[in-house]
């Protein structure tokens, strides 16, 4: 494990390793149509997620390390990959009933923590303990999926009436 960590850590490869994962998860848990369905709702959890980890970092809650492509103090992969497939992961298994959304989210929001609590272990990241917690970052995922699933029932909406 150490091994793997030093590889990582010397190629700044980290975001990298995270995005293929969950490109791989991706690519066999959807269809093309599936895919194209949940694509708005990627790209909304992308722009906004990057613009929310972007003030967070600039305001000193947290300092990402080992970025391979910069974009702002963002990597690019971290971009492209976990904050764009979780939107469409989101809708990819979305369940009918309320409860079921709401505890899809929890879920998700769930998932997203623990993965940032798996790079706060591995040195990747690091919070600054006086302004953040992973309470906090479970409650931002939230709600940030949240208004993503708003989005997608904006859009399918309009597609409804517009038939």
């Amino acid at each position: 494990m150490e091994t793997i960590i030093l590889i990582l850590d010397k190629y700044n490869l980290p975001w990298l390793l995270l995005a293929i994962i969950t490109w791989l998860i991706l690519f066999f848990s959807c269809s093309y149509k599936c895919f194209l369905q949940g694509l708005p709702v990627g790209i909304f959890t992308m722009i906004t997620g990057a613009s929310l980890e972007q003030f967070f970092i600039s305001h000193k809650f947290w300092k990402e390390k080992f970025i391979l492509v910069k974009i702002g103090e963002l990597d690019l992969f971290l971009v492209t990959g976990p904050l764009l497939v979780i939107g469409i992961l989101l809708i990819r298994f979305l369940p009918k009933s309320r409860l079921g959304m709401f505890l899809a989210i929890l879920a998700w929001s769930s998932l997203a923590t623990g993965i940032e609590f798996i790079a706060l272990k591995l040195g990747f990241l690091a919070y600054h303990s006086e302004k953040w917690s992973s309470l906090h970052s479970l409650t931002g995922y939230f709600l940030y999926l949240l208004s993503a699933l708003g989005l997608y029932y904006i859009l399918s909406n309009k597609k409804q009436v517009d038939l």
